[in-house]
């Protein structure tokens, strides 16, 4: 049930924020992105300082790739509540948008906070940067302390495997896979690290199952 409330010739009336961002979540949660949006901006406006529902708005900006939009809330929203969720939130996005250092130092803020993976995002934004040195050391450390995160264990292995040390990214990948046999991209992976050791059988299942998963969760063309 929406919690819009709809007067005389579809005009709306006053809400308090805490309904708006109902309102807001409910069509996030139908995956409606863009009708999420002016109920969050409502939601955002009414909340002093910036709370929870200027954090969604800045997420659904995130979502939606109106990066510049979720940059203004989420410095707005920074500069009043700072959170780990947050300042993860806005690394993500001024990676999207280019702003390396931004990116880096907000990943960092995240980290000391303590927000959730945030050394698993930080360990594979500095792979990307041809950074592998300073990938591995914070890839171990995330791992170290979430030895449970499969995501931890698929990044460090795939910075591993492309530092050639195969035997530690296989058994990154393989415990990767064990904690989430879903994950397409671990058994590709896999597969390869098993062809550069000579595993030849051993790499052919794991390409084949990777590639079969991949096709099975790849969006369907019309």
């Amino acid at each position: 049930m929406s919690f819009l409330l709809v007067v005389g010739a579809g005009r709306l009336a006053a809400q308090t924020a805490p309904e708006w961002r109902r309102t807001g979540l409910e069509y996030l949660s139908a995956g409606k992105l863009t009708l999420a949006t002016p109920a969050l901006q409502k939601a955002c406006a009414l909340e002093t300082p910036p709370g929870d529902s200027c954090y969604y708005l800045a997420r659904n900006y995130y979502a939606l790739t109106e990066y510049e939009a979720a940059r203004k809330e989420f410095e707005r929203l920074l500069a009043a509540s700072p959170s780990g969720p947050a300042y993860r939130a806005a690394a993500l996005n001024y990676s999207a948008l280019g702003l390396d250092d931004d990116a880096e130092r907000n990943f960092r803020k995240a980290i000391e906070i303590g927000a959730g993976e945030t050394r698993v995002d930080l360990g594979a934004f500095l792979f990307r940067q041809g950074r592998t040195i300073e990938a591995e050391k914070m890839l171990e450390a995330a791992v170290r302390a979430n030895p449970e995160s499969a995501r931890a264990h698929l990044e460090s292995g795939r910075v591993l495997l492309q530092e050639g040390k195969l035997e530690a990214a296989v058994k990154r990948l393989e415990e990767s896979i064990r904690r989430n046999p879903a994950d397409w991209n671990a058994h590709l992976l896999l597969g390869r690290a098993y062809q550069r050791l000579g595993r030849d059988a051993d790499a052919a299942r794991e390409l084949q199952l990777g590639e079969s998963q991949w096709r099975q969760q790849a969006p369907r063309s019309r």
